[in-house]
């Protein structure tokens, strides 16, 4: 598995842009796994699953890793090809529309699961034994370049910081998400 892949193609944005796809690729952990098992793992329609998982391995997000055949049936095991995705800037500086549209569609896919990450926390955590942690400013004025120069920082910063630490046996541990949003304020329209 590589540590980060490089989205260059416009299909493989539309196919990180789903929802449902970004949910499907969470559910890998540091160990392969069959379409059956992450629709147990998520509790939804092996079918379903199955569909989803077949456009990503043929974008190259996914990949087949192993094949087994178990009483005559053939259990396909696949992997997220990286641990990391990352849209290429080219792209980013595009004015081409469907691109900025699937670029939107996938900023809000990401920014909906995170939002349940941080609600399904908000109902069923512990609060004193893995509390929930949170840093926010706002109001501050930014060129775009500043906006990139405290992204790529903070990248930096949780890479080096978050290394080894994928590892779901390591003890006292619990999973979680950790995000960076900086979002442009918008006034409202009256």
């Amino acid at each position: 598995m590589k540590d980060i892949l490089v989205l260059r193609e416009l299909e493989q944005i539309k196919a990180i842009a789903h929802p449902y796809r970004l949910e499907i690729i969470e559910s890998f952990e540091e160990s392969s796994a069959t379409a059956k098992q992450i629709a147990d793992k998520m509790q939804e329609p092996h079918a379903k699953v199955n569909y989803h998982i077949k456009t990503l391995v043929k974008v190259g997000i996914l990949e087949l890793v192993e094949e087994k055949v178990k009483l005559g049936i053939v259990e396909k095991y696949y992997m997220p090809s990286a641990r990391n995705f990352v849209i290429d800037r080219n792209i980013l500086n595009t004015s081409e529309k469907s691109v900025l549209e699937s670029l939107a569609q996938a900023s809000i896919s990401l920014f909906e699961n995170i939002s349940k990450d941080f609600y399904r926390a908000v109902e069923h955590t512990n609060e004193k034994e893995y509390p929930k942690k949170f840093l926010y400013y706002n109001d501050y004025y930014l060129t775009l370049e500043e906006i990139n120069q405290l992204q790529s920082k903070l990248e930096s910063v949780l890479i080096e910081f978050l290394e080894g630490k994928k590892d779901k046996n390591r003890p006292n541990t619990k999973r979680y998400t950790i995000s960076s949003l900086m979002i442009p304020r918008v006034k409202d329209k009256k």
